[in-house]
């Protein structure tokens, strides 16, 4: 059995570990569920194990687990640029933030790519991120992302900048 994470964030340091292991964390609307008895916020994802040995440059050797990340007494969750009619679209977790709030004292951002959010409302922070099941060779990786990106822009077409 692999080395598995397992972290528990009760303020705002210990949170930007657990955004720092979850950065470009994969996950989908039909992974996430808040339960308002319960005050339970929970995602599953795909994370990349950052931690362990890879080349930063190509990502070669990266691995990817499995992991849920839950948030407990939450009170309020909202959400921008999400759409429930596409529950399966794919997200990239970008980080996760905090914020003072109006009447509750926290709200926790999780900021996801092309500008979607989920907020959080919270009078404290109490989040918790377990990896589960067995760890993986990335099927695709944060350097494919931006490999694509390039591609994409105009300065890497020879033709389009009349070179």
């Amino acid at each position: 059995m692999s080395e598995r994470i397992r972290l528990r964030a009760e303020d705002t340091l210990d949170l930007a570990i657990i955004s720092a292991l979850l950065q470009d964390a994969r996950t989908s609307l039909s992974e996430m569920v808040y339960d308002a008895e319960e005050r339970r916020f929970m995602v599953a994802c795909t994370r990349y194990r950052r931690e362990k040995p890879h080349d930063v440059e190509t990502c070669e050797g990266l691995t990817e687990c499995p992991a849920v990340l839950v948030f407990d007494c939450i009170e309020e969750v909202k959400h921008r640029g999400l759409d429930a009619e596409d529950p399966g679209l794919e997200l990239s977790l970008l980080t996760i933030a905090t914020e003072p709030g109006q009447r509750l004292m926290f709200h926790i951002d999780l900021v996801f790519d092309e500008d979607r959010e989920i907020q959080l409302r919270s009078d404290c922070i109490d989040c918790r991120i377990d990896d589960f099941g067995e760890p993986v060779v990335a099927r695709r990786t944060p350097c494919d992302h931006f490999a694509d990106l390039l591609k994409a822009t105009p300065e890497s077409d020879p033709a389009a900048s009349g070179g």
